[in-house]
């Protein structure tokens, strides 16, 4: 069994990810408790937990880091940013390189498909030519990518993932991104705010269930380190996202005008990763009806 350490690990994907590591591997949890979701704790069983910030933490016997720690809001990011290059950048610079110097193995990088730009109609490869990120905090997931692929390689190998806008249930779930935001505002039979701008628009999603099989999945062979993968469930746009909650309760639209941040339609290819041997299992509909039956009882 490995050590694997994983940063930020209460947060959406982290507090789905352990409950399905801890079986096979060691696992150490650290977070802060910024966002307390001490909710993640609950049911928890087999994983050492130490509550402070990443830097602090020490690395002595971890054989692989999975780095989720960060400032995750991509739209509220434009007025954070110097937050961002605080936490998602500078101190995970100098974390990285600890990890290099501490013996660490692997260092899992979750990045996203925002630091791609704008297209209308090409599509995304795993390729630096289409690197394009339009906020701050899409800035920050890039400028780590670069300064992995500068520090390690050698003895600490990586993976970096980009990964869709994740959706599903899980225990330390957030809802600030589309599909999420729009099963809550349903299940309180508000109307769903849209931005007006973004309604025909195309974007990646990842189902949560997805995001924890790509992780466990590469982890797993050395062959596939020192590479980045695009990682994602489907290409969708928010009018089907919409479309799919009508289909399942009835909702109200309302749109939104709001300033363009960081909403620009993009499709993503994910065919390298899926040729490692990797697929996914979550399906938009199935995971929309999961979240809207947690949160049946809101309006009763």
């Amino acid at each position: 069994m490995s050590n694997i350490l994983v940063t930020g690990g209460l947060g959406h994907i982290g507090s789905a990810l352990i409950r399905k590591l801890a079986p096979h591997h060691n696992v150490t949890v650290v977070d802060n408790f910024l966002t307390q979701r001490y909710c993640s704790l609950f049911n928890l069983n087999d994983v050492r937990f130490i509550e402070d910030s990443f830097e602090h933490v020490s690395l002595d016997g971890i054989d692989t880091v999975i780095h989720l720690a960060a400032i995750t809001d991509a739209a509220s990011s434009f007025g954070n940013k110097e937050e961002i290059e605080k936490v998602n950048v500078r101190d995970t610079q100098s974390f990285l390189k600890r990890c290099r110097d501490s013996g660490v193995g692997l260092f899992v990088f979750p990045s996203s498909t925002s630091v791609y730009g704008v297209a209308a109609d090409e599509v995304f490869e795993d390729d630096e030519k289409y690197l394009n990120p339009q906020s701050p905090y899409a800035e920050s997931k890039l400028a780590i990518e670069e300064s992995i692929k500068q520090e390690l390689g050698d003895s600490c190998k990586y993976l970096i993932l980009r990964l869709g806008t994740i959706f599903g249930p899980s225990p330390g779930m957030r809802f600030h991104t589309a599909v999420n935001k729009f099963c809550y505002q349903a299940a309180l039979g508000h109307p769903l705010t849209v931005w007006s701008d973004n309604y025909e628009k195309m974007r990646p999603y990842l189902g949560i269930n997805d995001a924890c099989f790509a992780i466990q999945h590469l982890i797993k062979n050395d062959k596939y380190r020192n590479e980045t993968y695009n990682t994602l469930t489907m290409n969708v746009r928010t009018k089907d996202v919409v479309e799919f909650l009508d289909r399942l309760v009835g909702v109200e639209v309302e749109m939104v005008d709001i300033p363009l941040l960081n909403q620009y339609s993009y499709t993503v290819n994910s065919m390298k990763i899926r040729s490692t041997g990797y697929y996914t299992q979550d399906n938009i509909l199935d995971e929309i009806f999961k979240t809207l039956k947690l949160l049946s009882g809101l309006n009763k």
